[in-house]
């Protein structure tokens, strides 16, 4: 994301902070959507009908750091304040690092989701963004998180907010080398009462790079795994991903998607993506117990500031 420096001001007002800056960005994009009955798309449409999309998010950066070194800073989107999302910590985040790693607290995600992460989405809109993983954690927030990385090892700790009714927390490693990325985490849900362990791998292999994930809830039978592949040529990116998740005794289905991407150059892109599936369902996911009927598809153009 390219950023416009709004302001780098030296605080005299207190000689604990050394300096701080405060960025601006965002992100947009304009196009059309359509295809099959999908109630968690971005623009719900019928089988047959065409909508256009469109949308505009403003996003904020703060950071400064300490004479003694100490970094912190935060960041929220325009979109984030509704209903003090942003202010109580439920929305927008939050951080300090330092020689003890980093600290995040807010809308951040769980520790398996930092060393696993999803798999390459595509389309303009996400199509549901049924390429997703299904994570326990961030479900009560201000959520922290801990990340302490030395070398080629990354550690990773995390917790939903304790206050609340659900007490949810996650460990999880990371290790790259050359150019292969592990990641391997386990979380814990009080109010699931299951626990969930994902894992994954991804791998830069020339043009091409390959994710491989897989996630077993045993506790409540559910597993979920797939792959997804992006290949790069000059300025077009191909992406394709495919997801599958189980459920014992109850049901099981696969959720694919296609998809390019055209750099233009100062942030714009021209992007394309079709989606489809079938009778997919999710315990943990709402947004993952949708049968999308016919495929669902979307073209334009995407803006980041």
């Amino acid at each position: 994301m390219k950023k416009v420096l709004l302001a780098s001001t030296a605080l005299v007002m207190s000689a604990g902070f050394a300096a701080a800056d405060v960025s601006v960005g965002g992100d947009g994009r304009m196009g059309i959507i359509g295809g099959g009955t999908d109630d968690t798309a971005t623009a719900t449409v019928d089988e047959t009908d065409l909508a256009f999309t469109s949308r505009i998010r403003i996003s904020f950066a703060a950071s400064g750091e300490t004479d003694a070194g100490l970094a912190f800073g935060g960041s929220v989107r325009v979109d984030n304040y509704e209903d003090d999302q942003a202010t109580n910590g439920t929305e927008g985040s939050v951080f300090v690092e330092g020689t003890f790693g980093k600290i995040s607290m807010g809308d951040v995600s769980g520790a398996p989701e930092a060393a696993v992460g999803d798999l390459s989405g595509v389309g303009l809109t996400g199509l549901g963004d049924y390429n997703e993983l299904t994570y326990l954690s961030n479900g009560e927030r201000p959520a922290a998180r801990w990340d302490y990385v030395t070398g080629d090892l990354g550690l990773h700790v995390s917790a939903d907010n304790p206050g609340a009714a659900d007490d949810t927390y996650g460990v999880a490693v990371t290790y790259s080398t050359g150019g292969i990325s592990l990641g391997l985490g386990y979380e814990d849900s009080d109010a699931l009462d299951t626990g969930h362990i994902v894992a994954g791998v991804t791998a830069a292999l020339g043009d091409a790079t390959v994710k491989l994930v897989y996630g077993d809830a045993d506790d409540i039978g559910f597993t979920q795994y797939g792959a997804s592949v992006d290949f790069v040529t000059g300025a077009t990116t191909v992406t394709a991903f495919w997801r599958t998740a189980d459920v014992d005794g109850v049901a099981d289905g696969d959720a694919y998607g296609i998809g390019v991407s055209y750099d233009l150059g100062g942030g714009a892109a021209i992007k394309a993506g079709y989606v489809d599936g079938d009778d997919i369902s999710d315990p943990l996911d709402a947004a993952f117990a949708t049968e999308l009927e016919d495929g669902r598809y979307d073209f334009g153009i995407s803006m980041s500031f």
